[in-house]
């Protein structure tokens, strides 16, 4: 399968470029997110003792397929559809400024945790499988707050709106 080549948008504020990233869940995760304030690194991983859990970004200006989940159905389970994610549990994504420093490639990560050779290489062909390219990935090993969001956005099954949830 042959990856398709994006480029992160470019957005011009107050005449300054920025080059976007995005943080990519679904709505069963929104509302803990917004009740603590931040991005928080990866429960999974911390408990998997993947050390250090990481928080993962993408570059990918659509949607990350890493973060779609899994369903189980009577033939087996299979990769819920964007269509079906949206429909089922709402799709979010928070937009950040890309900081080459605070954001390490795939490719870095494996030097950085304990993450096994094995898990790393099955981690990352299960990702090229469900159609995700490893070059649009980063991690942070530490928590985001909320407040260094550009934009929380949701999807509404055609393109992402703003959600203005810090506005009354």
């Amino acid at each position: 399968m042959e990856m398709e080549k994006r480029h992160s948008p470019i957005i011009m504020i107050e005449k300054e470029t920025i080059e976007l990233i995005w943080h990519y869940t679904h709505g069963q995760y929104l509302e803990k997110i917004l009740e603590s304030g931040e991005l928080r690194v990866s429960e999974a991983e911390s408990k998997l003792k993947v050390k250090p859990p990481a928080l993962w970004l993408s570059k990918n200006p659509i949607w990350e397929n890493t973060a779609t989940k899994d369903v189980k159905t009577p033939e087996g389970v299979r990769r819920m559809t964007k269509k079906e994610m949206h429909e089922k549990c709402g799709l979010f994504r928070f937009a950040l400024e890309f900081d080459k420093i605070a954001f390490i490639t795939w490719a870095k990560y494996r030097y950085k945790t304990n993450t096994s050779i094995e898990e790393y290489m099955k981690m990352e062909s299960e990702g090229i499988r469900w159609g995700a390219n490893p070059n649009e990935w980063f991690a942070t090993f530490k928590n985001i707050p909320l407040a260094k969001c550009l934009a929380i956005e949701q999807w509404d099954g055609a393109e992402w709106k703003n959600l203005d949830l810090f506005h009354s």
